[in-house]
């Protein structure tokens, strides 16, 4: 399991270091035993924090629906032509006979609700369907319990959902038509570039350059390295979500051939979101360069007072890649989406990609076949949606998740403040991310400590941090050694977890 050949097992500049925990991991397994481990290595709220109850509990009667209108002996689709009447009395009685009086009438008020929502949501974004339509889309061929292929660009009414989810967050005026699922926001950025690096598209090629923030989401700078492409990084002080330097200046020194900008807002490894000054400047400068903006945005619901995004300034130019996984704690759904406005569709295809799209009639069809195994030409694509278990139980959440989810959210700020604090560093109002010098923690006695014994030794304790050298550029990290730079993930752990983990890394750093 070792990475390199030297005392500690791995080397902080050149080891990924999303393999790097793994064996820190296993440090701490065989030092403490598993059961004593504090992990803030892994992006996964499931450590800490569970999915939504009433999601799961909704979507738990969804399934016991779906065994009376489909068994061996009735075909939901060909079986049943019952009036919406006729079903809403055999739900009820269905209800009524698993569950005891208060849970059967909450569920079936609970799934009449649900209707009345998905009816509204049609009714504003194109759709003529009535209650009776909408309960011959959720069980034709037992889609909720993962019967049947489904639609490669999303099931339309789980697209209806998410597309009202984020005209009420951010007022983005869209419809389930500019939406496509991908089996998580990794699998989208995945697909964006096999799509922009394909010879056919002839979009990117080797040398050209891709705007970045540093640090960013380590995995963003191998994709560069692995294509050949070079990133021209927009410098940010980790600890205050700060440009670092005069953010005119350096667009003013970007290369000519630069024709992606990648935004992560908010920012994976920091926990800040991009202020609208930031956004605006980015989006003249897209502008101008005639850019494209991909903007990964998985943890935007994180930040309720955010009210614009990227899409607000360059609206035609920018693809957005967001997911149900963080905010419904539900990495495992592997449930997320592209969103692009139909004025971006039609831009970007012709005038960014200017329309090449090898076999596919426009970029939505292109993506869609750019998401199946192999190349962009769709041999798969008949079999790249994300389940139907994962669709309707994420829709589950989103819709019955509210009191959960402010619940987490409450708890999420309490741990940022109480992990800052418990170290003696200095909140800024970043969350979910804390990226920090383990250097610069007040007391630390560890200042000619090689780095890999830092981590090392912190997994001896039972502590498992990411290194997080490799999400600076390359660039920054030839001005200076961010090898001591460790990021947590706070809501990877219990409250009383999180106050051992500080307590342990304040420890350890001082001692």
């Amino acid at each position: 399991m070792k990475l390199r050949n030297n005392r500690w097992g791995f080397d902080l500049k050149q080891d990924n270091p999303f393999r790097i925990f793994r064996w820190l991991r296993q440090i701490a397994i065989e030092s403490v035993g598993e059961e004593n481990i504090v992990d803030l290595s892994r992006g996964d709220p499931g450590y800490g924090f569970s999915p939504s109850v009433y999601g799961r509990d909704f979507y738990a009667f969804l399934l016991e629906i779906d065994q009376i209108f489909n068994n061996p002996s009735e075909h939901f689709v060909s079986d049943n032509r019952d009036d919406f009447e006729t079903l809403w009395e055999k739900v009820q009685k269905h209800a009524r006979k698993i569950y005891n009086e208060k849970k059967s009438e909450q569920l079936i008020k609970n799934f009449y609700f649900f209707l009345t929502r998905i009816e509204k949501f049609a009714k504003e974004q194109g759709p003529d369907w009535n209650k009776r339509k909408i309960i011959f889309e959720i069980f034709k061929y037992s889609a909720i319990s993962g019967g049947s292929y489904l639609d490669p660009q999303g099931e339309t009414l789980v697209r209806l959902v998410i597309a009202d989810h984020y005209n009420k967050s951010l007022n983005l005026g869209l419809d389930y038509r500019d939406l496509i699922l991908v089996q998580g926001v990794s699998h989208g950025i995945g697909t964006i570039f096999k799509v922009l690096c394909d010879d056919n598209v002839d979009f990117l090629t080797k040398g050209d350059y891709v705007m970045l923030n540093s640090p960013v989401y380590a995995p963003y700078n191998s994709i560069l390295k692995n294509r050949g492409l070079n990133a021209f990084s927009i410098p940010v002080n980790p600890a205050t979500g700060e440009i670092t330097g005069d953010l005119d200046e350096i667009l003013k020194n970007a290369p000519e051939n630069l024709k992606l900008i990648c935004l992560i807002d908010p920012n994976n490894p920091t926990g800040f979101v991009n202020n609208e000054e930031f956004l605006q400047k980015i989006a003249d400068f897209a502008e101008e360069r005639n850019a494209l903006i991909v903007s990964d945005e998985v943890y935007s619901d994180f930040f309720l007072e955010r009210k614009k995004n990227i899409m607000h300034f360059a609206r035609k130019r920018t693809i957005m890649i967001c997911g149900r996984s963080k905010i419904e704690r539900s990495t495992g759904l592997r449930f997320g989406e592209f969103i692009i406005a139909k004025e971006a569709q039609k831009y970007i295809g012709e005038e960014i990609l200017e329309g090449k799209f090898d076999i596919a009639s426009d970029l939505m069809q292109l993506l869609i076949f750019a998401k199946a195994p192999g190349a962009i030409r769709g041999e798969f694509q008949h079999v790249t949606f994300v389940t139907g278990p994962s669709q309707y139980l994420g829709i589950s959440h989103m819709i019955f998740g509210d009191k959960d989810r402010d619940e987490y959210l409450k708890r999420i700020r309490v741990n940022m403040e109480n992990f800052y604090e418990i170290l003696g560093l200095e909140y800024h109002k970043n969350l979910y991310y804390s990226c920090f010098d383990l250097l610069s923690i007040p007391g630390n006695t560890k200042i000619n400590v090689e780095p890999e014994e830092l981590f090392v030794g912190l997994a001896k304790k039972g502590v498992v941090l990411i290194p997080a050298n490799l999400f600076f550029s390359e660039a920054e990290r030839k001005k200076k050694d961010y090898r001591t730079y460790a990021r947590g993930s706070l809501p990877n752990l219990t409250f009383s977890n999180l106050q051992k983990a500080a307590k342990l890394i304040k420890e350890y750093m001082t001692s």
